[in-house]
Order: C-alpha cells, then sequence, then structure tokens
C-alpha cells in the first residue's frame, strides 16, 4: 500500500507541475491593447529584441487571407488572429521581451490593418483570447456563411 501511495503521489506532484509550466491559453488583453495608441515607429520595436522568435519569418496568410477590410468581421478576424498568435503565447503574453511589438509590427507590415483592429474587435474572455477556441478556417468561413445565410431565410418571405 505505501508504494501505491507513493507512485500515486509522484504522478500527482507531475501532474501539478506539468499543469503549471504549460503554456497559457489565453493572449492577454493587455498585449492588444498596449498596441491601440499607434506605436509604430521602428526603432520602437527594436528597442526591446529580446524575443526569440523571428516574426519576420511567420506565415501571416491565415490572417491576411482572412481578415479584410474595410468591413472587418469580428469573427473571421480574431480566429484568423489566433491561428498566428497563440503558437506563441508565452513569449507575446511577456511584456518584457518585445515579441508583441515585434509581432504587431509585422501583422500590420503584411495586413496593413487599422492600428488597435483587433483590441478593438476582439473580445472574449476575461482573461483575454481563449487560444483553447480556434476553428479551423474552413470552419469559420461556413460558419459565416450559415449566419448570413440564415439572416436572408428569415428575412426573406416563406
Amino acid at each position: 500500500m505505501g508504494f501505491e501511495r507513493s507512485c500515486f503521489l509522484l504522478f500527482l506532484f507531475f501532474f501539478v507541475v506539468g499543469l503549471a509550466s504549460s503554456s497559457p491559453s489565453f493572449i492577454k488583453y493587455d498585449v492588444l491593447e498596449s498596441h491601440v495608441q499607434g506605436r509604430g515607429l521602428l526603432q520602437q520595436y527594436l528597442i526591446k529584441d529580446n524575443c526569440p522568435i523571428n516574426f519576420e519569418k511567420e506565415d501571416y496568410r491565415p490572417l491576411t487571407s482572412q481578415c479584410k477590410g474595410p468591413q472587418y468581421n469580428a469573427a473571421i478576424c480574431c480566429n484568423a488572429f489566433k491561428i498566428v498568435a497563440c503558437k506563441h503565447t508565452n513569449e507575446i503574453n511577456d511584456v518584457d521581451n518585445g515579441c508583441a511589438d515585434s509581432m504587431f509590427y509585422y501583422i500590420n507590415l503584411n495586413g496593413k490593418y487599422p492600428i488597435g483592429l483587433f483590441a478593438n474587435i476582439c473580445k472574449e474572455d476575461e482573461e483575454g483570447l481563449d487560444c483553447n477556441n480556434i476553428k479551423s478556417l474552413a470552419a469559420e468561413r461556413q460558419s459565416v456563411r450559415s449566419r448570413i445565410g440564415n439572416r436572408h431565410v428569415t428575412g426573406g418571405k416563406n
């Protein structure tokens, strides 16, 4: 019985440590909102250059191919933003390493989005954007088509 109890406690310990060290499942709103003020000078992005990710080399097509203006669809844009950003939640949420600044610089360079777009339209949870709730691009497009189709069906004559 002592051995089984020891194994259980050991398992429990590693389980708790694993949960504590796992990556956060949210992108904090502070990260999004810090870019609303329009910090657009390249020098500001290079001041804190401790980011271990080269955001210049990231693939922004999931975002830029889906999130298009002038009428930015919040569901599509926020989901596409999460597809790009949620891979790096630990780094982006660390305000001291410059990763968020670098990521937003390259997102805006590639997509030419209005300053503060994602902070203004992406609202989900008190903690931030939920990275456990990302739809595939095909599922998101189908969901939007369904909502648009339902408006036409319910708004028309029967």
